[in-house]
């Protein structure tokens, strides 16, 4: 078994989309009018459109970036150019090493220098 892929619910498909091609630095890989998917190594970030009538403010899903220290911080310095807003700051935590935001539609998403 694998993970395929992660999806978040959205309100405005074009604005979240914009916000991660922006952030991650690359083309979706499918969209359509109520799906976008991005290609992060084997895993797909999804976002489905909530036209179904879901009441929702962000998610209890988080997907975790996983970085080198340099790499980390110009991520994070895009992420809040396009509008992610900082939840939690562990980045100088040694129990945590990571830092958690919030994107413009409200979903939390961590990221990190927690290698193994």
């Amino acid at each position: 078994m694998k993970l395929r892929t992660v999806y978040l619910k959205v309100g405005n498909m074009d604005e979240a989309a914009a916000f991660w091609q922006q952030v991650l630095e690359r083309a979706p890989h499918r969209q359509s009018p109520k799906w976008t998917e991005f290609l992060i190594g084997d895993v797909r970030l999804g976002l489905l459109l909530n036209d179904f009538g879901d009441e929702f403010d962000g998610s209890g899903a988080v997907p975790v970036f996983e970085f080198e220290k340099d790499a980390l911080l110009s991520f994070l310095d895009r992420a809040k150019a396009n509008g992610a807003k900082v939840v939690v700051d562990g980045l100088d935590d040694p129990n945590m090493k990571s830092i958690v935001l919030r994107s413009p539609d409200g979903h939390e998403f961590e990221l990190c220098t927690c290698h193994e």
